[in-house]
């Protein structure tokens, strides 16, 4: 009896620039809702495959700045070079720094404290 095992399918989607945004197959291909959404880009046997989202590529999907280390180009996935890299950064929102909740609690009793020390010497603004 033969029963060979079927190979592993490798699904990647894109964001409008075709940068690869995500890797699914194998033993994740449930995560794939719609597949005309993906592309199929290889298969086979073995970790590579059935574990792709951690073993098919090199390098993470994204960089902790956010820009994507792949791109799709010409029907096969190739690694962002430097210069696109540094056009993808520069393309991002700048965000707003977010307010520092400790720094401002702990000026906020500073001042509380330097008041009730003014109202405890008696000296009146």
């Amino acid at each position: 009896m033969n029963h060979e095992l079927p190979k592993s399918q490798v699904y990647i989607k894109l964001d409008k620039s075709n940068r690869v945004t995500r890797c699914e197959g194998g033993y994740s291909i449930s995560n794939i809702d719609n597949i005309e959404e993906w592309i199929n880009i290889d298969e086979g046997y073995g970790d590579k495959y059935n574990l792709c989202q951690s073993h098919y590529f090199n390098k993470p999907l994204m960089n902790m700045d956010g820009t994507h280390n792949y791109i799709y180009d010409n029907n096969e996935v190739r690694e962002s070079t430097l210069d696109e890299l540094a056009e993808e950064l520069a393309e991002m929102p700048v965000s707003e720094p977010q307010p520092d909740v400790q720094a401002d609690t702990q000026e906020m009793m500073i001042d509380h404290e330097y008041r009730i020390t003014l109202l405890e010497l008696g000296i009146t603004e």
